[in-house]
């Protein structure tokens, strides 16, 4: 009998499953959302894995094409012996998609995080936890959906630039070793960082609490240089930068030398400070106050 072979295009696809593999992102899945084992044909862990598989080159498609993006690949090698193309309809990753959002996006990814960090050999517990958001404006309307807790495209702080569009928010935690995120959170584009930091906050230290560990040290922006804020993290380290309208910071950034430290005391919160200055930041510093005045300027200082 001849021996017959068939070209199948493997591509990059053969890495990004193995690390799939390594991470265990099928069996995690499976785990944490359960399904009908006797209805469907395929996991919600493969169909993740799937989906996956074609974020890495098959971006912004609708569901119904990845079945065809499959059609040329080894499915069997990338997926397991018995899922085939078209078992990856549009129905069961839609429904895939629906069971990840009930059981909570923000929760299941802190999951993968979790063990994604012990797969790599990573610290349970790291030094620093580095928290920080950012913005993506749309184009479009999108009405408000008056659900209160429905996440809502709206206009807010840009990152982009563009305070015309509106946008959604993202914060997300990553560890200091690798910088692999642990944990993120989609927010409605009006999303202020001084109360989502907190918040965020509060929700990741008592997942780790719930594993018997403590966080080391929270690193984020100036957002989380609140008294509410600080108040929540008692007994806890953090480092961040202090907005230099903050009066105790003026006075010491004015009377200190570079990299020295001093002691402040804000509400009973309590904190060491250090400064640190580049030579590009002194000169525009500079720069400024030097700056001759303008004409408006002038002649609100003679009101004056």
């Amino acid at each position: 009998m001849e021996t017959q072979f068939e070209s199948v295009n493997l591509s990059h696809l053969g890495i990004v499953a193995g690390m799939c593999d390594k991470l265990g992102v099928v069996g995690l899945t499976d785990r944490l959302i359960w399904g009908d084992e006797e209805r469907q044909k395929v996991s919600t862990g493969i169909c993740l894995k799937a989906l996956i598989l074609i974020g890495l080159g098959f971006s912004e498609r609708r569901l119904y094409m990845v079945s065809s993006f499959f059609e040329d690949k080894p499915v069997a090698h990338l997926l397991g012996e018995g899922v085939e193309a078209g078992m990856l309809n549009d129905d069961r990753l839609g429904r895939s998609l629906d069971a990840i959002y009930e059981f909570g996006v923000s929760e299941f990814f802190m999951e993968f995080g979790k063990q994604a960090a012990q797969k790599m050999g990573l610290d349970k517990s790291p030094r620093f936890y580095h928290l920080d958001s950012t913005s993506f404006h749309v184009d479009g309307n999108y009405p408000s959906s008056g659900c209160e807790d429905c996440l809502e495209v709206r206009q807010g702080y840009s990152r982009d630039h563009r305070p015309d569009l509106k946008q959604v928010m993202l914060n997300l935690l990553v560890e200091n070793t690798s910088g692999i995120p642990l944990m993120m959170e989609a927010l409605s584009g009006n999303t202020d960082d001084k109360t989502s930091f907190r918040a965020f906050i509060e929700k990741y230290a008592a997942s780790l609490s719930a594993e018997g560990m403590e966080p080391q040290c929270w690193v984020a922006d100036s957002a989380l240089y609140t008294q509410t804020t600080l108040q929540s993290l008692a007994g806890q380290k953090w480092l961040t930068r202090v907005q230099e309208t903050n009066k105790a910071a003026k006075a010491l950034i004015l009377n200190t030398e570079t990299a020295e430290m001093g002691f402040f005391d804000r509400g009973g919160v309590f904190g060491l400070s250090v400064r640190f200055c580049s030579h590009q930041l002194c000169r525009c510093s500079t720069t400024l106050a030097n700056r001759p005045l303008g004409t408006s300027a002038r002649a609100g200082e003679e009101n004056l």
